[in-house]
C-alpha cells in the first residue's frame, strides 16, 4: 500500500534496504531466535547431537539452542554483513510457514490452500534471497529504476493482503 501510495519513496527505499545495517542486525537477530525457537519447540535429534558435543553448551545447560542463537548472531552480523537484510528477510520467509500451517490445519475451509500456496511461495522466495542475495538487490534495483514497475509490482502484495483480509473476515463472521 505505501509504494502504491508513494512510489518515488518505496523505489528509494527499495535500493537502500538492501545495506541497511541496522535492519540487517534486527532482521538477523529476528531470524536466529526464529530458527533456535523452531529448534527448541520441534526437539530435532541432529541439532541435540550438535549442541551436546560442546563442553560448555551440553545438554546439562538450560537455554543452550538461544545460546546459540546469540552467538550464531553476532558471528553473521560481523562475517556476513554484506546483503544481511536480505538474508534477514529470507529466514523469516522461511521460518514462519512452521507456526502458519498448524493453525491453518484446524481451519475448515478450502480457501486456507490459499494461505498454504502463499506459505510455500514465500518459503521458497526465501530459499532463494539465502542463497542469491544479491540477484534480490538487482531485481529491486531494476524495480526502482521505473515508477511503473514499482506500481506493478506493489500491486500483487496489495491484492494478497486484500484477499486474506477479506478471507479473515469472512472466517470470522
Amino acid at each position: 500500500a505505501f509504494a502504491l501510495v508513494c512510489p518515488a519513496k518505496a523505489a528509494e527505499l527499495l535500493v537502500k534496504f538492501p545495506r541497511n545495517a541496522l535492519a540487517g542486525v534486527v532482521l538477523c537477530a529476528l531470524g536466529w531466535f526464529g530458527t533456535a525457537y523452531e529448534v527448541d519447540t520441534i526437539g530435532i535429534d541432529v541439532f541435540d547431537r550438535i549442541v551436546r558435543r560442546f563442553w560448555f553448551l551440553s545438554s546439562h545447560v538450560p537455554g543452550a539452542v538461544w545460546i546459540w542463537a546469540i552467538v550464531l548472531t553476532v558471528l553473521t552480523c560481523l562475517w556476513m554483513s554484506n546483503l544481511l537484510p536480505i538474508r534477514g528477510v529470507a529466514a523469516i520467509f522461511m521460518l514462519f510457514p512452521a507456526e502458519l500451517f498448524p493453525s491453518i490445519r484446524l481451519c475448515d475451509t478450502a480457501w486456507r490452500l490459499t494461505l498454504v500456496v502463499f506459505a510455500y511461495l514465500c518459503a521458497s522466495a526465501g530459499m532463494f534471497a539465502m542463497f542469491y542475495p544479491w540477484r534480490i538487490r538487482q531485481v529491486w534495483a531494476w524495480l526502482a529504476e521505473s515508477r511503473t514497475r514499482v506500481l506493478v509490482y506493489s500491486v500483487f502484495p496489495a491484492v494478497w493482503g486484500a484477499l486474506f483480509l477479506v478471507l479473515g473476515a469472512c472466517a470470522a463472521a
